[in-house]
């Protein structure tokens, strides 16, 4: 990434963090743009400058999700074990969650924009999951039952689906720990028989 593109991506985040608070007290869809824009300190301009439609500020508090784990999570990702980089980055996630608040996860949960299916692709972490993926297969750590892709896709709704539970729930209960157990049982799910070899 250019430095032009960093620096614009830096501000796209930190217009959107100064917005969190307002995007978690009152309904998304009836926030007016022009009260965002009063709430953030910028201008209309400035906000298009930024974001193509209102619905972009939500697929960015999942990119805002990317890059923290790219910086305290990713580069952890280092052990010849797959299976415990999966863990390790579960535990990111959940830890990004749970360290961020409930509000913010409810708001993250409910975050389902126009075109998010095509986009999820390009997403730091889908890659990274990917990538994880494609290097157990290559050392016969993992079952040949679906593809890589799939258990990238599988992998992910896990990672959501405790995500919003623990949100619904009101954060009742500690999600690095359950997120720790659902973990578990997907890696056991992905391994063969065994002892994780390909059948």
């Amino acid at each position: 990434m250019s430095k032009v593109k960093e620096k614009q991506a830096k501000r796209r985040s930190e217009i959107i963090e100064s917005l969190i608070p307002l995007m978690t007290s009152e309904d998304f869809d009836k926030i007016s743009v022009s009260e965002l824009c009063q709430t953030a300190g910028i201008s209309i301009g400035t906000f298009y400058h930024y974001f193509t439609k209102k619905s972009d500020m939500l697929i960015g508090l999942l990119w805002i999700i990317d890059e923290d784990l790219k910086e305290n999570t990713f580069p952890l990702l280092t052990n010849e074990d797959e299976m415990e980089n999966l863990r390790m980055f579960a535990r990111g996630w959940a830890s990004y969650i749970q360290s961020h608040g409930l509000e913010r996860s409810k708001l993250i949960s409910g975050v389902n924009p126009e075109g998010w299916g095509n986009l999820e692709k390009e997403r730091a972490s889908f890659q990274k999951i990917q990538e994880i993926f494609e290097a157990a297969r290559k050392k016969g750590q993992i079952s040949k039952r679906f593809t890589v892709d799939e258990l990238t896709d599988f992998f992910l709704l896990m990672l959501r689906s405790v995500s919003t539970d623990w949100s619904r729930r009101e954060g009742s209960y500690d999600i690095v720990n359950k997120m720790e157990g659902f973990t578990e049982f997907f890696i056991q799910g992905c391994q063969s028989k065994g002892n994780g070899k390909t059948k």
